[in-house]
């Protein structure tokens, strides 16, 4: 198992550590918590669940981004890159599409890929493969699901097109995983 590229770079700028039962993430704490404990508070309460899920997703990138900018006299090429994210986001840099969802594969949520932006319309289409969450209500249920399930990653989405895309923007899962689809698609519009 080898450590993802983005955390190796966010090392090196010492912007990601794990010690003494810490974890820092770009000068925020972070808390491990197992997916069956996520599907416990979505079983309480699902909006709640989705909306802090989209605060969670926002304040995140937004928080990157501005780390970047303080880091950007350092002129190091990854903090560069995070600065320019909510710019290029629209645009067809493969980089900077690649950079989002290396930051989100970071949470464990699952594999992101973007396939579909549109920047103008406020529109993004999302696959997300390996989905924890799904894959985690199949286990503990033993069945597939009627509906969508990943309702946390929904906010998250939610919460990052936001920002990037400067409106508050929402998001609907339209197939799962835990459906005994091959993926999850998120639409965020």
């Amino acid at each position: 198992m080898s450590l993802s590229p983005i955390l190796k770079k966010l090392l090196f700028v010492r912007q990601f550590s794990i010690d003494n039962g810490k974890i820092d993430l770009l000068g925020g704490r972070e808390i491990m918590l197992n997916a069956s404990a996520i599907l416990e508070l979505q079983d309480i309460d699902e909006t709640k669940l989705y909306d802090l899920g989209k605060k969670s997703g926002f304040k995140s990138i937004s928080g990157a981004v501005e780390h970047a900018k303080v880091y950007k006299k350092m002129k190091d090429v990854f903090i560069d890159e995070i600065a320019d994210l909510s710019k290029k986001i629209g645009q067809t840099d493969e980089g900077t599409i690649r950079m989002l969802q290396d930051i989100f594969n970071v949470y464990g949520l699952g594999e992101m890929s973007i396939q579909k932006i549109d920047n103008r319309g406020k529109e993004a289409l999302v696959a997300v493969r390996e989905s924890t969450i799904a894959q985690e209500w199949v286990s503990k249920y033993k069945k597939h699901s009627k509906s969508p399930v990943c309702t946390l990653t929904a906010g998250v989405l939610a919460g990052v097109f936001s920002y990037l895309m400067g409106k508050q923007i929402d998001c609907v899962e339209t197939q799962c995983l835990a459906q005994g689809k091959s993926y999850c698609l998120f639409k965020i519009a």
